[in-house]
């Protein structure tokens, strides 16, 4: 965190005590419970709240900003208010899977409990619930999708008779949009607003991009996403870009869609479809002191 602060650099930290999680699987595992569904009794709240707490109190020792990632549970969210309370520059970000699916996905039978598995693990609906709360609140500062696609049908197997061997993650940055809609803005939950500033405003400022992304301006790239809020569908894998063999959301119902997309004023997605070319995406390197560094001394 000190030569990060020297140079500018926003960390970003996994919050989990890895030496609790492997006590736990261990007694899991000895008392012959192997299933999916143990990778989240084995990965409790009090296991990312601890860590939280922790990496908290490492960033006010060392003066510095801090940037928690994928919060999920109400341990963790209190921790970063409380920061945020005394003024230390503490971040969080959740993301969409935490706001829409629970722990009991990871019981579904026939193994399919393994598409769930991710870290940290879902959590109850009262977690849920209050992720909503904390992000209409501002506690939490960005909303991702922590896309991590591994097969079903193959690497998920590789944990069949043990879960500590299933790869942690889940496919989901094709339907964060959609999904944060449906589920934040036409509940009410969320303001279209606050939805442009948790998906877009935000993200690019934390991670340096403030300047050309995240906002609507001259002299930013002309990166403009037209919604229909009036189209509905439902998620499939059958018609999923993300190349994974399943989906998360499978048979959720989605309000809306990107009708038209322009990629620094070039339009790639019409009517729902992307038209675009390989080769179109540009690196854009993010740049140092992004958001989480504002009001500390440069």
């Amino acid at each position: 965190m000190q030569k990060a602060k020297d140079a500018g650099v926003t960390i970003m930290v996994h919050a989990e005590n890895a030496d609790l999680i492997d006590v736990l699987q261990k007694e899991c595992v000895e008392q012959g419970n192997v299933e999916p569904y143990y990778h989240a009794v084995s990965r409790p709240p009090m296991v990312e709240t601890e860590a939280t707490e922790r990496a908290i109190n490492i960033a006010r020792l060392m003066d510095a900003p801090l940037y928690v990632v994928h919060v999920s549970t109400k341990g963790a969210v209190d921790a970063i208010k409380r920061a945020q309370d005394e003024g230390i520059p503490v971040y969080g970000e959740t993301c969409t899977h935490y706001l829409t699916l629970d722990k009991e996905n990871l019981a579904k039978p026939n193994f399919q409990g393994a598409k769930y598995v991710c870290s940290p693990a879902l959590r109850e609906q009262d977690d849920i619930d209050y992720l909503w709360a904390s992000i209409k609140n501002g506690w939490l500062n960005a909303i991702s999708s922590d896309h991590c696609g591994f097969n079903w049908a193959e690497q998920k197997h590789m944990g069949k008779d043990d879960f500590r061997n299933i790869p942690n993650g889940a496919p989901g940055l094709e339907n964060r949009l959609g999904v944060l809609w449906t589920a934040g803005v036409e509940t009410g939950k969320i303001t279209r607003s606050q939805l442009v500033d948790l998906f877009a405003t935000k993200p690019a400022k934390i991670n340096g991009l403030g300047d050309k992304k995240g906002h609507l301006g001259i002299g930013y790239d002309a990166d403009i996403v037209i919604y229909n809020p009036k189209v509905k569908s439902i998620i499939s894998n059958e018609t999923s870009l993300q190349g994974v063999d399943y989906n998360s959301y499978e048979g959720f119902e989605q309000i809306g869609r990107p009708e038209k997309v322009f990629l620094r004023g070039q339009l790639v997605v019409d009517e729902g479809k992307y038209i675009g070319e390989k080769g179109q995406g540009e690196f854009v390197p993010g740049k140092p002191y992004g958001l989480c560094y504002d009001g500390i001394k440069k």
